[in-house]
């Protein structure tokens, strides 16, 4: 396989400063838009969902990451 360029590289690596906020700002306005007004259960639906985007952004981080460590594996040590 082709190895990746450094700025191929950075480039996935550089999506980790967007995925957190931008889960949780669109787990934030689903809740409000969503629960908050159709249910009227002002703030909690906000952040529930907030909470839920929140993990769902670390658990993306976590993706990324140990799926750019699957394609260059460490050489075996003698």
């Amino acid at each position: 396989m082709a190895e990746r360029s450094v700025y191929a590289k950075m480039g996935r690596l550089s999506a980790i400063i967007v995925i957190l906020p931008a889960s949780m700002a669109s787990g934030g306005l689903l809740g409000y838009f969503v629960l908050d007004r159709y249910l009227g259960i002002f703030p909690w639906g906000t952040i529930l969902m907030t909470l839920f985007g929140a993990g769902a952004g670390f658990y993306q981080i976590v993706r990324l990451l140990t799926h750019d460590d699957h394609d260059n594996p460490r050489p075996e040590e003698n």
